[in-house]
């Protein structure tokens, strides 16, 4: 999960962030008629024509939302402002009851009937908009949307505080609530302002908003015609405490010291590139798949009775086999579906190993939040990791959470049958949520929804090599999503591939094309390896297990409902 402050993708910042005051909406539910420009012309690229307000921006702050089935809401603003990418826009803040607080941006004069929600990282806590994989995306950039966030229904003092969790309510807003009451009441004020719902409704988030991308295609179909889930959070539960959990261990001594620090990670990346990089038949910095290389950290080994940051002791060449391989229970069995991806270890500097200054590694306070607030059915909080046991009894423990936390539902017919559409990424060198899970997770999808050419005509899945989580890393990381994403739900059209951008210096220093998994992208043999332009689609050339074998599972049917009930806290099956 995103580490805080959350690491954001290259792409288009849509900040109107703040954190909220206590706000909440209301709708008139009298018929309007909308207005639209002069000619009522769609755009060049075939958008929808523009729809101008039907009231006033501060006619909302008088609207009436209380009523809306299930989000009850108020509004505590509305404001005509200039949204961060410079087109007018009526502000409006509010908060679904009991906390959820949202902020909304609806254009005043470039609405092209088109809805965007955006998602969140770590465990969220305050209102960002930040469009995770829209790099130069034109209908974005020109105003074409109307777009909202939230801050999935509690206030946090930083990512990874997680003290809200104490109230089973706000448990339930974090894990599958928040976003769809948003999207309720964000589209009752569509209706409002402009007379009219959006024709066409999306969402995009990276990480913990991949994760909210997912819930919303697994349990409300109907909420978006497009999703963009990246790097999502899928497996929550086992992500939060055995994944984060076994990151933080694995690299922690006895004593409690840090077993390998951040000066080692830059021979240990080089070393992993000069045994691996070329393999794929390009030796470029980057490693295309990291399941083609069982890169041994031992062949780094100091000499006896030596060390530098050249080479790695026997505790730190275990320690890197551990982050590797995974966490595991008492017969070796994973409790989560992957490890760190070889390759991804200049990565792991402050996620893994102490920042320079001596912080502890991000992902020792995420498990530790998690094992205090959200891992079990009450909050815990004098928890530690040194009280967590890596067994299979203690996993299904916590997996019983399972219920509220986790998006993996391979059962994806309602969301098809809706016309929805879902393109999933994930960066190959990702050091915070393992790709394998990901291509886990989309592995049993096929599996469920008759094989890959069925799946793709709605879901695909993209990988990008030496992209770290959500971005960064060594590979190209920009990439716009969106606009492929606009083409399949409006016309049709699946996306074949994107192009991503590494830029440096804000200089373009590579592009290179991404295919549908597991198509992969092969130089042609001529001109640059830094132009996407010379690369072609070609089978992998190697398949490897996708399914890989863990203690979870993905299946149907888990899911659970909890709310209030004459005074009783009650979870019945979704």
């Amino acid at each position: 999960m995103h580490a805080h402050p959350p690491h954001r993708t290259p792409g288009r910042a849509i900040r109107a962030g703040v954190v909220l005051a206590v706000l909440m909406l209301a709708g008139s539910g009298q018929a309007v008629v909308p207005r639209m420009t002069p000619l009522a012309e769609a755009a060049a690229d075939g958008a929808p024509p523009v729809v101008l307000p039907r009231i006033g921006c501060a006619a909302l702050a008088g609207q009436d939302l209380s009523g809306t089935p299930d989000a009850p809401a108020v509004i505590g603003s509305a404001t005509e402002t200039t949204s961060p990418g410079g087109w007018p826009v009526c502000e409006v803040k509010g908060t679904v009851a009991p906390q959820i607080q949202f902020d909304v941006l609806l254009p005043t004069e470039t609405w092209r009937q088109r809805y965007l929600q955006t998602g969140c990282g770590a465990f969220c806590g305050s209102v960002d908009f930040f469009a995770d994989a829209a790099d130069g995306c034109v209908p974005l950039d020109r105003g074409d949307f109307v777009i909202a966030t939230d801050n999935q229904g509690h206030v946090g003092v930083s990512g990874f505080d997680a003290t809200f969790g104490a109230d089973p309510q706000l448990r339930v807003d974090f894990g599958y609530r928040a976003d769809h009451v948003v999207a309720l009441v964000a589209k009752r004020l569509i209706a409002v302002y402009y007379g009219q719902g959006p024709r066409y409704s999306y969402f995009d988030g990276c990480s913990q908003g991949g994760h909210q991308g997912l819930t919303e295609a697994q349990r409300y179909p109907h909420d978006f015609d497009g999703i963009i889930a990246g790097a999502p959070a899928s497996l929550l539960t086992s992500l939060i405490v055995w994944s984060a959990g076994w990151h933080a261990t694995a690299n922690t001594d006895a004593r409690g010291r840090p077993v390998l620090t951040a000066a080692k990670l830059p021979a240990l990346h080089a070393a992993v590139l000069r045994e691996c990089d070329a393999r794929d038949g390009l030796a470029d910095g980057q490693i295309d798949d990291p399941r083609a290389c069982a890169f041994d950290p031992r062949s780094l080994r100091c000499p006896a009775g030596t060390d530098g940051a050249n080479c790695l002791s026997d505790a730190q060449a275990e320690a890197v086999r551990k982050l590797y391989d995974g966490p595991r229970d008492e017969r070796g069995r994973l409790m989560y579906p992957g490890g760190e991806p070889v390759g991804s270890e200049a990565n792991w500097a402050r996620w893994v190993t102490p920042t320079a200054t001596g912080a502890p590694a991000v992902a020792e306070g995420n498990a530790t939040n998690a094992l205090k607030y959200l891992a079990y059915p009450y909050a815990r909080p004098t928890a530690t990791l040194r009280d967590l046991r890596y067994d299979s009894a203690t996993f299904h423990e916590i997996a019983r959470q399972a219920g509220i936390y986790d998006a993996s539902n391979p059962g994806l017919t309602a969301f098809r049958d809706a016309g929805g559409k879902l393109l999933l990424w994930h960066g190959w060198a990702d050091q915070a949520i393992s790709p394998y899970g990901t291509i886990a997770y989309y592995h049993a999808v096929t599996e469920r929804m008759g094989g890959t050419d069925a799946t793709q005509r709605f879901a695909r899945l993209f990988m990008l090599p030496g992209v770290a989580h959500c971005g960064a890393g060594q590979g190209p990381d920009a990439i716009d999503a969106l606009t492929p994403t606009l083409a399949w739900v409006e016309n049709g059209v699946a996306p074949g591939r994107l192009v991503a951008t590494k830029r440096e210096d804000d200089t373009v220093a590579r592009t290179r094309p991404v295919y549908p998994y597991p198509t992969v992208a092969r130089y042609d043999g001529s001109g640059s390896t830094d132009d996407a332009a010379n690369f072609t689609p070609a089978p992998p050339p190697t398949r490897y297990r996708d399914d890989i074998p863990w203690l979870g599972s993905f299946r149907s049917g888990y899911e659970q409902t909890c709310g209030w009930h004459d005074g009783r806290w009650i979870c019945t099956p979704a």
